[in-house]
């Protein structure tokens, strides 16, 4: 019985002696490198939805250009502003010439103010028209619907049709001196210019209010 004790005891491993090897296999040695070599997962939103580049600022011929234009049209809107007032001028000494020749004593004392003051509305809406067409358009807007600018390009091109009637038939009017249609002429050369001024005012309050 004691023999058999003293055989287990030197049978049992040493706790105090070294360590037991572990061998390490070419297949597990492989998985560990593989699970190394894995980088961790990031939680970092560094992507672009647009793309590299998508969105490219202009060159700098087009910022020149684009600061041409603004220039003229603010020149343009300027202008605009006076061009209203000369117009509402121009149908007022109209009118006032009008009561004076056809319901008055006929002294002629408006004629002269309102020569002034449709020359000086027709030159600045020359001016203003040109400023407009000339103006660089580097970048094509694409509008849908109606907008401001829709209502400003056709209200203004309703009142250049105007300002051009106005034009022939107050040359055609002044010609009509003595005879009995000049009234009615007259008239009519009045309405237009009330309806051009109507457009024209709807243009400019559709940029500036």
């Amino acid at each position: 019985m004691i023999a058999m004790v003293i055989c287990m005891l030197l049978a049992a491993p040493d706790a105090t002696g070294p360590a037991s090897t572990v061998v390490v296999t070419p297949a597990m040695s492989g998985a560990a490198t593989s699970t190394a070599a894995t980088p961790a997962p990031t939680t970092k939103l560094d992507f672009d939805l647009l793309g590299a580049g998508s969105v490219e600022a202009p060159s700098e011929a087009v910022q020149e250009k684009l600061g041409q234009r603004r220039i003229m049209l603010t020149a343009h809107q300027t202008i605009g502003i006076g061009l209203v007032a000369l117009t509402a001028g121009s149908i007022l000494t109209g009118q006032f010439n009008y009561n004076d020749k056809f319901g008055g004593a006929n002294t002629g004392k408006w004629e002269l103010a309102h020569e002034i003051t449709t020359v000086a509305s027709l030159t600045t809406f020359a001016a203003a028209g040109l400023l407009a067409w000339l103006a660089p358009v580097p970048i094509e807007k694409k509008t849908e619907g109606i907008d401001r600018v829709t209502i400003h390009k056709w209200s203004m091109l309703a009142a250049t049709g105007g300002m051009v009637a106005q034009g022939v038939l107050g040359f055609y009017t002044a010609s009509r001196e003595g005879y009995v249609n000049q009234s009615s002429m007259a008239s009519a050369h009045l309405v237009i210019g009330y309806a051009t001024f109507a457009a024209m005012a709807l243009a400019v309050g559709a940029l500036v209010f």
